[in-house]
């Protein structure tokens, strides 16, 4: 047996190992962790690669990459100076550049219809050229005919001939029987078929129904909105703005494919203006600025929501409570905008909670793709079309409804669209025209990327790209008839 000194002296010398666990927020924990991101990311990888193919690179790249702002102008701060530095530092206004583009499309235009008008002259000269043509070889013809036959005649009548000479007409070949083989040329044409655009199989076809759709030509830009954004390509950023004079900011940064929706709200004077889902206040606000509406009504579900909307009034309008909210031009109001029931809107915002795209791809925080949000994220499309049928419901007749999303998904896209047009078809009398924007949108292509309108079957798509790095937004413009 060994000694207990001895044992006493191994005892010393003999070191234990121990392994201790990281803590949570050590590198190595982290790296191997799944995050919310990183789901996000495979989700997005596995189905927009189908719907946009080559182009999800593109589009991946975009929203991986750094956002895109614009500045919104705030009439009530120190608007001008505002501009004046904004211009100074490279920004452009957003309505000079939609009208320049408008005006290339409209020079555009004259001189292809000035060249189908000189062609259809052309082709008219042409005809008249040959129907002459052919009307002067008839008289000629004729005229030869006819010249002929009556020396002929004339000839015949006092001439004696030998009646031996003549041919029997059943054992040669009459004038009558050689005329009677016209030769014809018959041309076979192959019809070209145009196949519709392959789209997403998200709708029973059994449940198709009517859809009026209108083409429009013109996107109406107010007159005192102005919008700065930089040129593509551009690696300028906006600085955060500064308060003016008047205590309060001199502009709001926001999304560039934010602005799109507003815009199609096509706003009047006078107009009363529903914002169901406001919050942060951006929409609300940006509408605003456009000194049209006599009623903006920002609502939100969320109290904490509603107070973020809130303080955006308060930082770029001065003496919001007494001077905005008491005359009621502005009205806050915190309910669930399925079950909201006033109506006599002339315009209503749908800008519904979504997948939130470039957020789920940044942000762990607050993440749609967090497995405690599952269920949630699964029911988005039902609460969508819920909200998108109510204002349907609440806008008045001839009033406007613009529903949007800041995802890429086709089925909180078109999909919802297409389920609240059914269910409006299926339980009331309404009647609902589409607007189609693709034609007015052409004056936009300076400043956004659009999806193919292939794509798309009812709305419009702001893509992220890194040239122009704003969206994604979806929008969809429909005006209520009936």
């Amino acid at each position: 047996m060994l000694s207990y000194s001895i044992l006493k002296r191994l005892n010393k010398e003999i070191k234990l190992l121990v392994r201790y666990k990281n803590p949570p927020d050590h590198w190595s924990v982290l790296r191997k962790k799944i995050h919310p991101v990183d789901k996000a990311l495979n989700h997005f990888d596995d189905f927009y690669k189908q719907v946009f193919d080559k182009q999800w690179l593109t589009i991946r790249k975009g929203l991986l990459g750094t956002q895109k702002y614009v500045a919104i102008i705030n009439n009530y701060g120190d608007s001008e100076e505002a501009m004046r530095k904004l211009e100074l530092g490279g920004a452009i206004n957003m309505r000079t550049l939609f009208n320049l583009e408008k005006g290339y499309i409209q020079e555009k235009l004259e001189k292809r219809m000035q060249k189908s008008r000189l062609q259809q002259i052309f082709d008219v000269d042409e005809m008249i050229e040959k129907v002459v043509e052919n009307n002067t070889k008839n008289e000629i013809t004729n005229a030869e005919v006819h010249k002929k036959q009556f020396s002929l005649d004339s000839s015949l009548q006092n001439a004696e001939y030998d009646t031996r000479r003549l041919v029997d007409s059943k054992n040669a070949l009459s004038a009558e029987i050689l005329y009677e083989f016209v030769p014809a040329t018959k041309i076979k044409g192959k019809e070209d078929f145009i196949p519709e655009s392959s789209h997403y199989k998200l709708y029973d076809n059994e449940s198709q129904f009517a859809v009026s759709i209108e083409k429009e030509y013109d996107v109406h830009f107010p007159e005192f909105l102005n919008i700065y954004c930089y040129e593509a390509e551009s690696k300028n950023d906006f600085e955060s703005p500064k308060k003016g004079s008047t205590g309060v900011l001199n502009y709001y940064l926001m999304d560039g494919g934010s602005v799109l929706p507003v815009l199609a709200l096509d706003l009047e004077p006078g107009s009363k203006m529903l914002d169901m889902c406001a919050a942060p206040g951006g929409k609300s606000l940006l509408a605003l600025q456009t000194l049209y509406p006599d009623c903006i009504v920002s609502n939100d579900i969320s109290y904490s929501r509603l107070n973020r909307i809130e303080n955006v009034y308060k930082q770029f309008l001065y003496d919001f409570k007494e001077k905005w909210l008491s005359t009621e031009h502005i009205k806050l109001t915190n309910r669930d905008g399925r079950i909201i029931v006033e109506d006599n809107f002339d315009r209503i915002l749908v800008d519904v909670p979504c997948t939130t795209d470039r957020h789920s791809l940044h942000e762990n925080d607050n993440n749609i793709f967090k497995p405690s949000r599952i269920k949630e994220r699964l029911q988005i499309p039902e609460l969508q079309r819920q909200l998108l049928f109510n204002a349907l419901k609440l806008v008045k007749k001839g009033g406007i409804v613009v529903y949007s999303t800041c995802s890429l998904s086709p089925i909180q896209n078109d999909g919802v669209v297409h389920m609240a047009l059914k269910q409006i078809w299926e339980e009331t009398n309404m009647e609902i025209v589409v607007k189609d924007l693709t034609p007015a949108l052409q004056q936009t292509t300076n400043v956004f990327k659009m999806a193919d309108k292939k794509l798309l079957k009812y709305g419009h798509l702001v893509l992220p790209n890194l040239a122009q790095n704003y969206g994604p937004t979806y929008f969809c413009k429909l005006q209520k008839i009936k």
